[in-house]
């Protein structure tokens, strides 16, 4: 009774494969952004800093996620548009929107390999440390931020239709949320307002969370883990909504699709 309700699901993750896969070069944030973990992983050793590795190649991860959903998950939407796929498809809106938020997902989902990746390099190369104590909970913890990465990418596919500039739209995307979400210092370092923010931001939980679930038990665990769920769910409404108004203003004409 539920293959035909996952039959779609699968069809339109095999179509978003298949439209990678045809143009590898959208896979290069994949291919390069880890290599920067190569950097951190040297100024580790230089510094006799090894027990600091599995939060390095944890970081290098989430910013790999992070900048591969910005820069190629975000960008379905404006690539449909520019290919003139995008009107047709809206005949059918709300089966679109359905077949985005799959394709989306899957798009952001092919950076979990990455997480492979860093912490490969990290023991291989390297020679440090790096292990997770509870495996089983930094899966689940990643689900949920690739979950709140892909409503993230959602959300910027909505606003790339409206606003014109949509690089140095993506641009802004990466680094001001790297710290805000505590990639490039701790979030208790930012300034009062920046701290504020950072608490309502998703990522900023579960980088954390993430971070202390590699490292041992967690403190206050399911609090932490129920505020993350929440503001992933926040995110995931914000985005499907925001996207859902866009494309009703495309379908009736409110937005220019080309020009």
């Amino acid at each position: 009774m539920t293959r035909p309700r996952l039959a779609p699901v699968a069809v339109f993750a095999r179509m978003q494969v298949l439209l990678l896969l045809r143009s590898p070069n959208l896979l290069a944030t994949l291919a390069v952004i880890p290599l920067y973990s190569l950097v951190f992983f040297a100024v580790l050793a230089r510094h006799h800093q090894g027990d600091l590795a599995t939060s390095v190649a944890l970081t290098a991860f989430l910013m790999s996620l992070w900048s591969h959903a910005v820069f190629v998950a975000a960008e379905i939407v404006d690539d449909d548009r520019w290919q003139g796929t995008l009107e047709l498809s809206l005949l059918t809106p709300a089966r679109y929107l359905a077949a985005l938020t799959v394709r989306v997902g899957t798009t952001t989902a092919l950076a979990l390999p990455v997480l492979a990746e860093v912490l490969l390099i990290g023991r291989g190369l390297f020679g440090f440390p790096i292990h997770l104590a509870d495996p089983g909970l930094c899966l689940l913890v990643v689900l949920l931020v690739v979950a709140g990465v892909a409503a993230t990418a959602m959300l910027a596919s909505g606003v790339m239709i409206l606003v014109r500039g949509a690089r140095a739209l993506q641009n802004a995307l990466t680094y001001p949320f790297y710290l805000l979400a505590g990639l490039i210092v701790p979030v208790s370092t930012l300034p009062g307002p920046a701290r504020a923010l950072a608490r309502l931001f998703f990522l900023s939980w579960g980088a954390q969370l993430l971070r202390d679930t590699a490292a041992g038990p967690v403190s206050h665990l399911v609090p932490r883990l129920t505020a993350l769920v929440a503001l992933v769910v926040l995110q995931g409404v914000l985005g499907v909504t925001v996207l859902r108004k866009v494309l009703s203003a495309v379908r009736h004409g409110g937005v220019v699709l080309h020009g």
